[in-house]
């Protein structure tokens, strides 16, 4: 499944005047990138910088400005609010930031998609195996 239009997520805009890009801002969190991923993309990446150059194999980062649309944009990113976990069946299953004001019925497409991409993604078993050793700050079991 291509992840091209992944991460748009049409009842945001309904909600940035309550949230104003809190996803976009760090103070004690960070994003993830799978092993592979930064060096892969072709985008502009300026407006990320990397604290952890090897954290499992990815990299740990933080952004200095919301994503424009010429930038590379984390599939971390994109799947936000979800983060996958593999699960004690070492199937994907859900983490949900809780900085997010979205609520579930807001999600339903985008919570379909990325459940799509993260199963697919999992097939790699380099990116399998670094999931289950990432850490997420202020995420919540979904289940």
């Amino acid at each position: 499944m291509s992840i091209q239009n992944f991460g748009i997520i049409k009842t945001c805009n309904n909600y940035l005047s309550k949230c104003k890009y809190r996803c976009c801002s760090f103070s004690d969190n960070y994003i993830v990138l799978y092993p592979g991923e930064f060096e892969k993309s072709k985008l502009n990446k300026n407006h990320i910088q990397i604290i952890d150059d090897d954290y499992h194999g990815g990299k740990k980062a933080i952004c200095l400005r919301p994503c424009k649309e010429e930038d590379f944009k984390p599939l971390d990113c994109r799947s936000y609010p979800y983060f996958p976990r593999i699960n004690e069946k070492d199937n994907i299953g859900i983490l949900k930031g809780i900085k997010c004001p979205l609520e579930e019925e807001d999600l339903i497409e985008h919570k379909k998609k990325f459940l799509e991409i993260w199963n697919d993604m999992i097939k790699d078993r380099k990116i399998f195996e670094w999931l289950k050793k990432v850490e997420l700050v202020g995420y919540k079991i979904m289940d």
